[in-house]
């Protein structure tokens, strides 16, 4: 599971950013407006709870809440609370007068986001639910989610060179946790994830994963996972929620969207590496993924990292 989900974090460029580590003294209320990124908080102390949508759902020490889609939520001392936006919040904290700095019942949190390639709608990402709940008591949850929180909290209260970079990077591996968790869990019986949990398939993926510029069949791939073609087909299916030549296919055109934005490789040599017979067969297949063709899709690329970091200076 781990190599195949290294590979998909790889591609989408996922990196973590933290705002800040902080106690807040009830009462007290934060709103965080929808957005492109990928939020989470992690209960250090105390307790909370979350509203989102029309469900209220409480959070104790050592939970971690991840919002994948970035979607609108509030976390209080307690339901009903009138809430500060988040933006005010984090500007207080830079300022003389800090929000929630008195009060009763302290509870501490880490706050901050994930920022991912948003043009490669890979499943991981668009199949996770609204709401990522890890339990600190969940039997389930990895034993490392509460290693990583300790030395997150240490990193951020600490002044020392290379501070940012050791937040950044365990925020990503708090993540890695989180989805282990989110898996290993029960009710996630559908979905990529799903697919990774699946021994059988778990291997057919990293088939496709480590040989996309081969000639794979819906054959091979079967042999590879050990099972009958149609069983192979109707179990991939059921379990990840696509056929394994629409994936297939779908990660051929990721690595190519990759190749199209880090190299100037020709249209015929990028057809070669992911397995196509001819350069108008790749364009076709691209189109049909992407709705643009792969020359658009290059000279659109150009821009977009700076773009994407000034959007997230914005939003911090």
């Amino acid at each position: 599971m781990e190599d195949a989900l290294s590979d998909v974090l790889r591609l989408i460029r996922l990196n973590g950013c933290v705002y800040f580590v902080r106690d807040f003294h009830a009462p007290w209320a934060m709103g965080m407006d929808p957005g492109p990124f990928a939020q989470f908080h992690a209960v250090v102390r105390g307790d909370c709870v979350v509203e989102i949508g029309d469900r209220t759902i409480p959070a104790t020490a050592g939970d971690v809440l991840l919002f994948p889609h970035g979607s609108a939520h509030v976390l209080a001392d307690r339901a009903g609370r009138q809430a500060v936006p988040g933006p005010q919040v984090l500007a207080s904290f830079a300022g003389d007068a800090p929000l929630f700095a008195d009060g009763a019942s302290p509870t501490q949190l880490v706050c901050g986001h994930f920022t991912y390639r948003d043009d490669l709608r890979h499943p991981l990402i668009a199949q996770l639910p609204d709401l990522v709940h890890v339990r600190a008591f969940d039997a389930l949850s990895p034993g490392t989610i509460d290693s990583v929180l300790p030395l997150l909290v240490h990193e951020l209260k600490q002044d020392r060179p290379g501070a940012a970079t050791a937040v950044e990077r365990l925020a990503e591996v708090l993540l890695i946790q989180v989805l282990r968790a989110h898996v290993a869990r029960a009710p996630v019986s559908r979905g990529f994830l799903a697919g990774l949990s699946d021994p059988r398939l778990a291997r057919a993926i990293r088939r496709v994963h480590e040989q996309p510029d081969e000639p794979l069949t819906l054959d091979g791939l079967a042999r590879t996972a050990g099972m009958s073609r149609s069983a192979f087909a109707l179990h991939f299916k059921s379990r990840t929620g696509m056929s394994p030549i629409e994936y297939l296919t779908k990660w051929r055109m990721y690595r190519a969207g990759e190749m199209l934005r880090s190299a100037t490789l020709p249209l015929e040599r990028i057809a070669e590496k992911i397995g196509y017979d001819s350069a108008i067969s790749f364009i076709r297949a691209f189109k049909r993924e992407f709705k643009i063709s792969p020359g658009q899709y290059r000279r659109a690329g150009q821009n977009a990292p700076s773009d994407a970091a000034q959007s997230a200076v914005g939003n911090e």
